[in-house]
């Protein structure tokens, strides 16, 4: 189960360290406000219509999966143990999914100064 849970987090690791590169080749190049305003707008549609339905899909098949060996294991009080700890796995990673997407819509605010424009200079 430890495995699992570091090869996650060693994927979204990733995931993150190449969004956050091309975010900085972005800014680097000088782009202008259009540019900035299209990626604004298509990163918030991928959150909307990817991250926040993907995370919510994947949490609810979580919480099922630990029920059923919840009742799976209802005669083995420490699998059955096992299966309620991996509730508060699963609480977590809720957590920090919603935690990601406040603080990456705080970022697209302060960024854009909540009007869809670029900040001036």
């Amino acid at each position: 189960m430890q495995k699992n849970v570091k090869r996650v987090i060693k994927k979204l690791f990733v995931i993150s360290f190449f969004i956050l590169n091309k975010a900085n080749l972005c800014l680097a190049t000088g782009i202008g406000t259009q540019e900035v305003q299209t990626a604004t707008d298509n990163i918030k549609r991928v959150i909307t219509s990817i991250a926040m339905p993907l995370g919510g899909i994947l949490i609810f098949a979580s919480v099922v999966i630990a029920a059923l060996r919840m009742i799976a294991n209802a005669n083995n009080p420490q699998k059955r143990a096992e299966s309620i700890g991996s509730l508060a796995w699963i609480c977590g990673g809720g957590v920090i999914l919603g935690l990601s997407l406040i603080i990456t819509g705080i970022i697209i605010n302060i960024a854009t100064n909540n009007t869809g424009a670029l900040l001036s200079a």
